[in-house]
């Protein structure tokens, strides 16, 4: 039985290596160059270095993509917070949503009374709607800003509280994201004790997926990269086979499409199935190299301020001579269509004002990584139009972090998404 998985990113990955691992070799197919997709790393020769295309961390709630670093032997690229510790800076002081003794949610009470960039009336109007959201089980869908607002939370606690979470873990703002959505962020991962520990890749992605592909050509799967594929061929309702860019057509029994919606689009015959239409949001990851260091955390997250998440990739990698940080620019509406020179200039100059040692230090290099549709955006109402690994064309499934995972777009959905494809695939065998 041929099997041809498309996309080699997370989810065409983890498909992959389920369906080898299962004694069902597949063919993967990747069109670019390297494997990894939105998540892959890339070769800066000027800074000998490995460079991510996105700036990712994980929570120890994601349990699946750690069962699968687990399985292809690259659990050593990532290191987990020993108990949370979430460090927000505000008008140069720290602030630490962190976790305490009481059981969940109670757990982060002590710290959010103790959050300096509200005031103290607006942490314990916080507390309180933080409480209600884990009672409440209302099933029509709203904009987690409207409920925010018949629970008073309003300015400062939406700009420096709700919005960060949203943003850090929706990639948007409270006020584009459906209630379901965020109410599953905040139960599955900050409401639950030790659940939201915060997971750091100490390596490059680029090692996840070389693992990945050992993996899989270990148990007899073939990986292709610069294999882009034209089309996929149906038959009388049922998966024949694809043909590659160059013409190459190789018969199949099934097919895993794991790649963006648009692609799969232009890949199958007009109108074979129905695809959801998305709205995508942007993120601008900033690098920087400074000649000493800048900042004493090995990230902090800034509210009152331009300047997104940043992150010390020298603490956490612990290589190179310069000191190498990111400004990851998530939701990044206002600045995805300026040119570098200015996103450096802006991002660079409200640095100097978080981080004084910033100012004192020389900037040797930059570089600026665009992703204009990065994640989709959870809006009020998306899990009804997500969908399902099984499609009404006898053998070809769906993955990816866009479908069906009850997940928003994490490495974590997109891991459980090929993972629920290739065990579909395979109780049909």
């Amino acid at each position: 039985m041929v099997i041809i998985v498309i996309g080699g990113g997370f989810a065409g990955a983890a498909a992959a290596c389920r369906l080898a691992g299962d004694g069902h070799p597949p063919i993967l197919l990747e069109r670019a160059g390297r494997l990894g997709g939105r998540a892959g790393s890339f070769y800066l020769p000027r800074r000998d270095e490995e460079i991510d295309y996105g700036q990712h961390v994980t929570m120890r709630c994601c349990t699946v993509f750690q069962g699968f670093l687990q399985r292809i032997g690259a659990t050593s690229v990532l290191r987990f917070q020993r108990e949370l510790s979430i460090p927000i800076l505000h008008l140069g002081r720290i602030s630490r949503l962190s976790s305490s003794l009481l059981p969940g949610p109670l757990h982060l009470a002590p710290s959010l009374l103790s959050y300096r960039p509200l005031p103290l009336r607006d942490r314990l109007a916080g507390l309180r709607a933080g409480l209600s959201l884990l009672l409440d089980r209302r099933r029509d869908e709203m904009t987690f800003a409207d409920w925010l607002d018949d629970h008073g939370q309003e300015g400062l606690a939406v700009d420096r509280l709700w919005d960060p979470i949203c943003i850090a873990t929706l990639n948007a703002r409270s006020s584009r994201v459906g209630l379901s959505a965020a109410r599953t962020v905040l139960r599955v991962g900050l409401f639950r004790p030790g659940a939201a520990d915060i997971g750091l890749f100490v390596r490059p992605f680029s090692q996840v997926f070389s693992a990945a592909r050992r993996y899989i050509e270990k148990r007899g799967g073939t990986v292709r990269v610069s294999s882009p594929v034209r089309s996929v061929l149906i038959e009388g309702g049922r998966i024949s086979g694809i043909e590659t860019a160059d013409g190459e057509a190789i018969e199949a029994d099934a097919v895993i499409a794991a790649v963006p919606p648009d692609e799969l689009g232009r890949i199958l015959p007009e109108g074979a199935i129905d695809l959801p239409a998305f709205s995508f949001s942007p993120i601008v990851d900033l690098h920087l190299w400074f000649d000493r260091p800048v900042m004493d955390e090995e990230f902090v997250i800034p509210v009152g301020s331009p300047v997104g998440p940043v992150f010390d990739l020298s603490k956490t990698r612990g290589d190179g001579p310069l000191t190498h940080i990111v400004v990851s620019q998530s939701a990044a509406d206002d600045w995805i269509d300026r040119p570098v020179d200015e996103i450096a200039e802006r991002l660079v100059s409200s640095l100097r004002d978080l981080l004084p040692a910033v100012r004192r230090a020389v900037l040797v290099d930059r570089l600026a990584l665009k992703h204009r549709e990065a994640t989709f955006i959870p809006v009020p109402g998306i899990d009804w139009i997500r969908p399902s690994a099984k499609t009404p064309i006898a053998g070809l499934y769906l993955a990816g972090d866009w479908t069906a995972t009850g997940w928003p777009a994490t490495i974590e959905g997109a891991v459980r998404s090929g993972i629920v494809a290739a065990a579909r695939l395979e109780g049909e065998l």
